[in-house]
């Protein structure tokens, strides 16, 4: 018994096994700063971007509202409103091209700018023509005075939609 005794003595000395504390998550491993710097980093980016373009394009977003400003003043005739909506696809240019580019453009030269900066937009068959009404001496409503039968109405509906189009899709 003697043997018996000193194994239960042995077994009595004996502990449970001890488990190592589990490995935490804390702190992380190199790749994983490397994995959230990145993340971080293009999200960062990507807001930049996003909030930049918004800032480069709000004279777009102004001068579409100056349009429709001018389409729905009552105390303006069609000639004239003609001639606003020049002036403000104008002033776009101005401000994406610079003076010394547009500021002396008239006639087919500024419709060929315009045509060439927003080549994929098709400019209307008779777009010299009404921007010619500008000029010419107020009519009433209705009164067709082109060559090509426009009536002022028809010719503010032309002009106002190319321009909108234009100031969304011209490129710089």
């Amino acid at each position: 018994m003697k043997d018996s005794q000193i194994q239960n003595v042995l077994l009595e000395q004996l502990h449970d096994i001890q488990l190592p504390d589990p490995i935490g998550w804390w702190p992380l491993a190199f790749s994983w700063w490397i994995l959230l710097f990145s993340i971080t980093s293009i999200l960062i980016g990507i807001a930049w971007y996003y909030f930049d373009l918004k800032r480069r394009n709000i004279y777009r977003k102004t001068a579409i509202g100056q349009i429709e400003e001018i389409v729905n003043n009552s105390n303006l005739n069609d000639n004239d409103k003609i001639a606003a909506i020049n002036a403000t696809v104008k002033r776009v240019a101005l401000t994406a091209y610079g003076r010394l580019s547009t500021a002396s453009l008239h006639d087919q030269a500024w419709l060929d700018f315009l045509s060439e900066t927003a080549s994929y937009i098709p400019q209307p068959e008779h777009l010299q023509e009404v921007l010619n009404l500008a000029y010419r001496p107020n009519h009433k409503d209705g009164i067709t005075y082109s060559q090509h039968n426009l009536s002022a109405k028809q010719a503010v509906d032309i002009w106002q939609e190319y321009a909108k189009k234009w100031i969304k899709g011209h490129h710089q």
